[in-house]
Order: structure tokens, then sequence, then C-alpha cells
């Protein structure tokens, strides 16, 4: 190859490169500063959303709560006309206890 031919080529590939990198740079620059900042709202909306449901989980079961007291604080014949014992209503829906000790009237239902 021709020296002259060859200096020439590495004048154009350096140019070349030289325009490149010139160019990629600041756009690579600007795509990253893009992508965090994307990525910190991203962060942020999923951090509310979490704080919302927390607060919604937490007010459900303060709901729940004041529901669980007010039928633990009915009368005792009450109660026993409901099929509910204190130790019932601590248990799940489905406990077995629960199913077999209430009245025949309130099973047929």
């Amino acid at each position: 190859m021709d020296p002259v031919l060859f200096r020439l080529f590495v004048e154009g590939a350096a140019t070349v490169l030289v325009v490149g990198a010139g160019v990629g740079l600041p756009s690579l620059a600007i795509i990253a500063i893009r992508y965090f900042k994307f990525k910190e709202r991203e962060l942020a909306i999923e951090m509310d959303f979490r704080e919302k449901t927390h607060r919604k989980d937490l007010a459900l079961e303060q709901r729940v709560q004041r529901i669980e007291d007010a039928l633990a604080a009915l009368d005792h014949d009450v109660r026993e006309r409901l099929g509910i014992g204190r130790a019932e209503m601590m248990e799940g829906p489905g406990a077995p206890s629960a199913i077999e000790s209430r009245p025949a009237a309130l099973k047929t239902r």
C-alpha cells in the first residue's frame, strides 16, 4: 500500500472517529440523564403507591378491629342466639368448632 494513500485513510478514519465521539458522547450523556430521571420518578411514584396502600391496609385493619370489638361487646344472650362464643370469634369462619356448635336453626339457613 502506498504511504500517501495509507496516510489519507488514517486521517479520514481519525476524522470520522473524532466526529463520532464528539456527537456520540454528549448524546449518551443526555440519554443517561433522562434514564436516571425517569427511574427516580418511577421510584417516587412506587413509594407513594406503597404508602397509600399501607394507609388503606391500616384503615381496614382498624375497621375490622372495631367490628370485632362490637361483636365482643354484645350481650351474652345475643351471642348465644347468634351462636357466637368468645373463642369462636377469634377463629376463622371455617373453623370446625364454630360450625359444630351453632344451633340447628342457624344451620338450616
